[in-house]
């Protein structure tokens, strides 16, 4: 158990949630789903349980994501799926003075701010601190951003894309899309159904874009045999799917997370542009493995690409830091504002 008062970085992203405990590291990381009983909405399992039955489920359970598009979707879903994670952490967040420092992505309207913010402070929080995912992830891929230098950074999560050049510690120009790894994941089981005739889950196609997805052209040509329901005769059945008809299906979703970053390029002020000729583009988020995603960035803007070391786990060690150096004055400002 930690001690009186508890502090807590949250990074509640649409595919996973990340809870780090100040002093003790991430204490979460499991998947942002719930399953419920159907008939009453109660929920049974949280996180990586719930996650094993996703598609499996008997009529009477349902699995859902309280999160979609990097916000709230099911309020009451988010407050008992956080309540389990607070928990499994050992936190008592309803008997415990928690200091909160939550990622939110730059598109969350002030409603939906608002709504993140109750739900944090139903769970025992009395302050709460919202850091922007980019500036968050930035931070966490270890880029300088005090300096006066533009630095890029570019967080395609599961469910949006965040577009920033950084300076001074803050966003200078940013953008948002709500495309990112489950609009991919939704084109390539499109493209499956469509060539094969066959129905795949969100697993199996998010297992494509993984194991044999890329941006660009790969050096070795990669196939996978996966297995679904034949959407003619309704019959289980295998296909193999090739690594080129992946890229051709990531192509659109691809385009249209290019096409935000170009916006913010031509929106920078003419002295950072300079500096992202020697800076470049950081790419964090668990979409930013995806294979030559890099070289589709650079072929099209023609600036150095890189993907952060870790990108997953940018937004939650920006946080850490923020909160591992976050003052008591910081706090209480931001609480009188709220």
């Amino acid at each position: 158990m930690i001690g009186f008062p508890s502090s807590v970085a949250l990074d509640p992203g649409t595919a996973n949630t990340l809870l780090y405990v100040k002093g003790r590291g991430v204490a979460v990381s499991e998947p942002s789903l719930v399953t419920i009983r159907t008939s009453t909405r109660e929920i049974v399992t949280v996180g990586e349980e719930a996650e094993a039955g996703l598609g499996r489920t008997p009529q009477k359970f349902q699995t859902a994501r309280p999160i979609r598009g990097g916000t709230i979707s099911d309020l009451d879903l988010f407050d008992g799926m956080l309540h389990r994670f607070l928990r499994k952490a050992h936190i008592s967040g309803l008997l415990r003075r928690l200091k909160a420092a939550i990622a939110i992505p730059s598109s969350m309207t002030e409603v939906e701010r608002l709504a993140l913010v109750e739900s944090i402070r139903k769970a025992g929080s009395t302050d709460v601190l919202l850091v922007e995912q980019v500036l968050a992830a930035a931070r966490g891929a270890g880029l300088a951003i005090e300096e006066s230098r533009g630095r890029m950074v570019v967080n395609i999560g599961a469910g949006v894309t965040d577009v920033a050049i950084i300076s001074l510690g803050n966003t200078v120009c940013a953008r948002s899309t709500r495309v990112a790894g489950d609009e991919m994941d939704s084109a390539i089981a499109s493209h499956v159904r469509a060539v094969h005739q066959l129905l795949i889950g969100e697993p199996t196609a998010q297992r494509l874009k993984i194991m044999i997805g890329s941006a660009t052209p790969h050096h070795a040509e990669l196939s996978l045999r996966v297995k679904g329901r034949c959407a003619e005769k309704g019959v289980p059945r295998e296909a193999v799917i090739r690594g080129h008809e992946v890229r051709e299906a990531l192509s659109a979703p691809l385009a249209r997370i290019v096409h935000t970053i170009r916006e913010v390029l031509e929106q920078a002020p003419p002295e950072l542009s300079a500096d992202l000729v020697d800076t470049g583009i950081v790419l964090t988020g668990g979409s930013a493995l995806l294979r030559n995603l890099d070289r589709l960035i650079t072929l099209d803007c023609g600036l150095p690409v890189k993907a952060a070391p870790d990108p997953m786990s940018c937004v939650i060690l920006g946080l850490a830091y923020q909160l591992d150096h976050l003052c008591l004055a910081d706090w209480r400002r931001f609480s009188a504002a709220s």
